[in-house]
């Protein structure tokens, strides 16, 4: 009896090292891309179910990426940027994947330069080998960017997002649900890791005397009619936004 059960035991420990290692083959190790493309580095990234593979020659400023993640709908689009800037959506360089009007996968580019709709432009970085794939209702969207001597480090704020829906040729604005609002962060491409975000400038230090303690006057008090508009409109412009 306690020979079974020892076996027993053993058996269910094969099982669960099984189990792990078919778990640690998966996420985006297991990427397969069409046309024999292949990247140095692979990232499962924390929002979205995506990934993000890349190959960085720092001798060209030259990126290769293919970014995989599965729109919220057959019909819509997946998007991967950079924002040079480090601020989230606003300024990000964006490559969005998605079905034209013939039904075939494109990827275009748009210079994220706002809030509300957005238009195909140019964007900051060279480009070239845009590409995109769906299979298994996930898209794979590939380009190669050229980054600017301009941008002194390699560790750099990647932004992503997918979409419902794309109407008369134009990504639609996504979901704003959490991991919608969180799909952002950094990226070092030298090393082909995530990074921490970077902590925020120490406040300035100096010899200014203190601020003056608020007066309990009438003249200082909240107008809670003003704060209520500043939400009323903020609201507003959060319903057009693309990306966040």
């Amino acid at each position: 009896m306690a020979a079974g059960s020892h076996n027993f035991a053993l058996l269910c420990a094969l099982l669960l090292a099984a189990s792990a290692s078919v778990s640690a083959a998966g996420g985006c190790s297991s990427d397969k891309f069409s046309s024999n493309r292949t990247f140095a580095h692979c990232l499962d990234l924390p929002q979205l179910n995506s990934s993000l593979h890349f190959t960085y020659d720092s001798a060209a400023r030259s990126l290769s990426i293919a970014f995989v993640a599965p729109p919220d709908k057959p019909e819509g689009w997946v998007a991967w940027a950079i924002n040079p800037t480090g601020a989230g959506m606003k300024g990000s360089q964006t490559l969005i994947g998605f079905h034209q009007a013939d039904g075939t996968l494109a990827v275009k580019t748009y210079n994220i330069s706002g809030y509300g709709p957005i238009s195909e432009a140019p964007i900051a970085f060279e480009t070239s080998d845009l590409a995109a794939e769906l299979s298994g209702g996930t898209m794979r969207i590939f380009g190669k960017l050229v980054l600017p001597k301009e941008m002194t480090t390699t560790t750099v704020e990647q932004v992503w997002q997918v979409g419902e829906t794309v109407a008369n040729g134009v990504p639609q604005k996504h979901r704003f649900d959490k991991e919608n609002l969180e799909s952002k962060g950094f990226v070092d491409l030298s090393n082909g890791v995530i990074v921490p975000s970077p902590a925020p400038a120490p406040a300035a230090t100096g010899t200014s005397p203190p601020a003056p303690a608020p007066s309990s006057s009438g003249s200082n008090k909240i107008n809670v009619n003003a704060i209520g508009t500043a939400v009323t409109l903020m609201v507003s412009l959060a319903a057009g936004f693309l990306f966040y």
